[in-house]
Order: C-alpha cells, then sequence, then structure tokens
C-alpha cells in the first residue's frame, strides 16, 4: 500500500486492517496519516494496526496516528496492535492512550 526507504505499509487479511514496517519520522509521517484516511473504509468497525515490525517513530508519526484517531466517528476505533513499549510509554505520559478513538491492544502482533 505504501513504501519508500524506510517503510513499508501493507493491508492484512485477518483482522482486515494495516501492518507497518520499519520507520515512521518527518520524511514520511504526512504520507502515513494520508495513507490512513485513504486506507479505512467509512463505516461502522474498528481499524486495526500492526505496529509490531515499527523499529522507530517519532513524533510526527505519532502525531499522524493521533490525528486519524481524532477523525474517526461513530464510535469507531484505530487498534493499535504490537505498539512497542517506548511508544507506549509516551503515549501513556500524554494522555494519548486515554482517547476513546484509540485502543493500545496489549496483544503483541495479531494481524496476519
Amino acid at each position: 500500500m505504501y513504501a519508500d526507504k524506510h517503510l513499508l505499509v501493507t493491508r492484512t487479511a485477518t483482522p482486515p486492517g494495516l501492518r507497518f514496517a520499519g520507520e515512521i519520522d518527518l520524511t514520511n509521517s504526512e504520507a502515513v496519516m494520508q495513507g490512513l484516511k485513504v486506507a479505512l473504509p467509512d463505516g461502522g468497525g474498528d481499524h486495526h494496526l500492526d505496529l509490531s515490525a515499527v523499529s522507530f517513530c517519532d513524533i510526527s508519526g505519532i502525531r499522524a496516528l493521533i490525528e486519524v484517531a481524532t477523525e474517526l466517528e461513530d464510535g469507531r476505533r484505530l487498534l493499535l496492535h504490537g505498539l512497542p513499549a517506548q511508544l507506549q510509554t509516551v503515549m501513556r505520559v500524554t494522555g494519548w492512550s486515554d482517547m476513546p478513538n484509540l485502543s493500545i491492544c496489549n496483544c503483541g502482533a495479531r494481524a496476519v
């Protein structure tokens, strides 16, 4: 779905969603955010993101995820699977993990 020299984003089948592998940073965070907005269908249901293969994510990458979650409507959520521990800490400290449209799933990599 998206690829650059630092990041590969592919679709997953079960659960339906996206898998990120590599680094999300200032060079690709805008493309990630726009890609998520296009790739995640409107309508009911949660959106699953497998982030277990993300080796680095700066604040611009985190903000891209937060912006997409903020724009979800009708009770839909952005479910973050396999979020690295350091990013979970940032999300908790900033209060972003408490957003109603965002959920950090402590289940490891669930999407295939």
